[in-house]
């Protein structure tokens, strides 16, 4: 049997055969993803900017449902795409940043149950699984990702905006952005 097994951190994605063009996901419209997410979980994948020697995590300030308010950079995952690729393709979407799949380092896996979504109907919500990853920006590169936010998606004018532990209890997010922080930076608390 050709199976081949790509490990991302604890996870296996075991492929059977190859993976050709016509298995992947493309471009769904919105009253079929609408009806999807009605039935299915989404698998996505996010992106925690980091400043390791800061102790520091990055939050951008989403304009769509389901996450709005302050959140992490990434989306939803595409048949035939390998949490990597899936990762790195996102940060390009959001960010404009084209780094290399070695640059996201897995952190965890996550899930959802948000209770409003921006497809119709709204009240309708979602089911998320998140395949979390980490990278490390050099000040140029978080610069240039603050100029690209995909607009669609991000208050610009908001930006890439720096958080300490202390912030982010202070401005009440999510609470998994806390075990996120707590799990990169396990010995901070």
């Amino acid at each position: 049997m050709n199976v081949q097994k790509i490990q991302t951190g604890p996870l296996s994605l075991y492929v059977q055969g190859e993976v050709r063009e016509e298995m992947r996901g493309g471009h769904m419209e919105d009253r079929v993803f609408a009806s999807t997410i009605d039935h299915l979980i989404v698998v996505c994948t996010d992106a925690v900017i980091i400043n390791r020697v800061r102790r520091t995590l990055y939050l951008c300030r989403r304009c769509v449902r389901p996450m709005r308010g302050l959140w992490v950079i990434g989306g939803r995952r595409r048949k035939g795409e390998t949490p990597l690729a899936a990762m790195s393709a996102r940060f390009q979407r959001e960010t404009g940043l084209v780094l290399p799949q070695e640059r996201f380092v897995f952190l965890m896996v996550t899930e959802y149950l948000w209770q409003d979504r921006e497809q119709e109907p709204a009240d309708r919500g979602m089911h998320y699984l998140g395949h979390q990853f980490v990278v490390e920006l050099t000040n140029r590169e978080l610069l240039y990702a603050t100029l690209h936010l995909e607009p669609t998606e991000f208050d610009r004018a908001y930006g890439i905006q720096e958080f300490t532990r202390d912030r982010l209890v202070c401005e009440d997010v999510h609470p998994v952005l806390l075990e996120i922080y707590d799990s990169i930076f396990s010995d901070a608390t």
